[in-house]
């Protein structure tokens, strides 16, 4: 989880969700492109869904020689006395005063010198001791200034601020047009993380369909209270909701029908009644249900393992089968439809959480060819990619929504959520390797580091209020 915070030559900062661990950063020696260190919750701060930690890493490669995350617990706690908080971002000096001996390292690496001075130890030799109220100045530059870094180097890289109202898909942006003239008819009200499945179906049906709509965010009931002004107009208070031309809908089943049914020119992704190809379309909606039920069946249970697996193997087994009837690569042949929107979200979050939890590898493998030759599909398109997460975000987000998930104790698992988490020191040690169809995590199109760079520094440093609430919350 990652809270991301502006730092100067040597800082220390308080992992907001690691209860009194503390995170000991580098001398951050060049932008990413803005000078920023990210140490754990960044989708919450962010409020976006395309900002993975492959992005943050890439920053802090090209920033400093941090080759690992350190969480550390010293035997007394560093305070900030007499300055404010690294956390307010000026570019005034502040001093932080720690209160112990202190010992200096004769390294240039203010990280293990910081890690010693904290009680971590180092293998670095010390130097001489410092008397106790040691300062360290923090000479971090001001959230404007990092905001002026950014559009220098989106002028570098060639690469303009998205046009979040008319360009691709973003989800940050709270009104899309399409460029299309006149007042949207459709309000969409979704989760403000990107986090709820049921939202997503209705968000990539919007997109596909250039239906032009404006967005309110609402947060999860596992995330706190919904405004009373929303549960004025859905008292069940369950995402998502839409209102069409003042109409209040609820359950993303009957969202997405009207949207066909109200929009036949946008793009139509269901095929005509009464053919070959919407009966089948209503049995593949039925097998996602099934597919569905077998995966909570078996991520939320600790019991019956093999079982539960056999069972889910199946279901994916007939999934596998029907990507082909119609020649592919999407479920009813060449073209997207609404079964492949349907199948979209929970496809997404099968193969990171079933990897995290049960060790079960869906896709880079070949064992499911016609489901990777989809995933691929979807990827190509622009609508899909603005939206789709990484899988440390779902693996971690998922608990929450659904009461728990249950890892086995397969030895194999274990070593799959260490490679996610990190937690393994191999699979975040800098410099990270590319990200290819076979990978752990499997992306079928290239990255752009530069780009990653810069695109995690943009959202963080536009959302900078939300951030320092968020870090200096207690």
């Amino acid at each position: 989880l990652v809270s991301c915070f502006p730092l100067g030559i040597t800082a220390t900062a308080r992992c907001p969700l690691d209860l009194g661990s503390w995170v000991a950063c580098s001398q951050l020696r060049s932008l990413i492109p803005a000078g920023v260190v990210c140490a754990l919750h960044w989708r919450v701060m962010t409020n976006i869904n395309a900002f993975a930690p492959r992005a943050v890493f890439h920053s802090l490669q090209s920033c400093c020689k941090l080759d690992r995350r350190l969480a550390l617990t010293p035997k007394e706690v560093p305070s900030f006395v007499g300055h404010p908080s690294p956390l307010t971002g000026r570019l005034s000096t502040r001093t932080l005063r720690a209160k112990r001996t202190l010992a200096m390292p004769k390294t240039t690496s203010l990280l293990g010198g910081i890690r010693n001075a904290l009680g971590g130890g180092s293998k670095t030799p010390a130097g001489p001791k410092v008397d106790s109220d040691a300062y360290f100045s923090d000479n971090a530059p001001s959230w404007e200034l990092l905001s002026e870094m950014v559009a220098a180097q989106r002028i570098e890289l060639g690469a303009p601020a998205p046009d979040k109202e008319t360009g691709p898909t973003n989800a940050q942006a709270l009104r899309r047009t399409f460029g299309q003239p006149g007042e949207p008819r459709v309000k969409f009200y979704r989760d403000h993380s990107s986090w709820c499945p049921y939202c997503q179906k209705i968000w990539l049906q919007l997109e596909e369909k250039k239906i032009p709509y404006i967005v309110e965010k609402i947060n999860m009931s596992c995330y706190g209270d919904k405004p009373r002004s929303f549960l004025a107009i859905a008292p069940g208070g369950a995402l998502p909701v839409m209102e069409l031309d003042g109409r209040v809908m609820t359950e993303s089943a009957v969202i997405a029908s009207a949207l066909e049914r109200e929009f036949p020119d946008n793009n139509p992704l269901m095929p005509a009644p009464n053919t070959k190809l919407h009966e089948a379309a209503q049995g593949l909606l039925r097998l996602e249900r099934t597919l569905f039920s077998r995966w909570m069946m078996w991520l939320t249970s600790g019991w019956s393992d093999k079982e539960n697996r056999a069972m889910f193997e199946e279901a994916l087994d007939v999934v596998d089968e029907e990507l082909a009837r119609f020649g592919g690569p999407f479920f009813l042949g060449a073209d997207l439809s609404l079964v492949d929107i349907t199948f979209t979200p929970f496809l997404e979050r099968m193969v990171a959480s079933l990897a995290y939890y049960k060790g079960l590898r869906m896709v880079g493998t070949g064992r499911w060819a016609n489901l990777e030759m989809w995933f691929a599909a979807m990827e190509a398109r622009p609508t899909y990619r603005g939206m789709k997460s990484d899988f440390y975000t779902h693996c971690h987000d998922l608990p929450p929504q659904l009461g728990g998930c249950a890892p086995n104790q397969n030895p194999e698992t274990a070593k799959i959520a260490a490679a996610i988490d990190g937690s393994d020191s191999a699979s975040w040690r800098l410099p990270l390797p590319a990200l290819t169809a076979t990978s752990l995590e499997p992306i079928s199109w290239p990255e752009n580091p530069a780009l990653d760079r810069l695109e995690a520094a943009a959202a963080l440093v536009g959302n900078h209020a939300a951030v320092v609430r968020f870090a200096a919350r207690g």
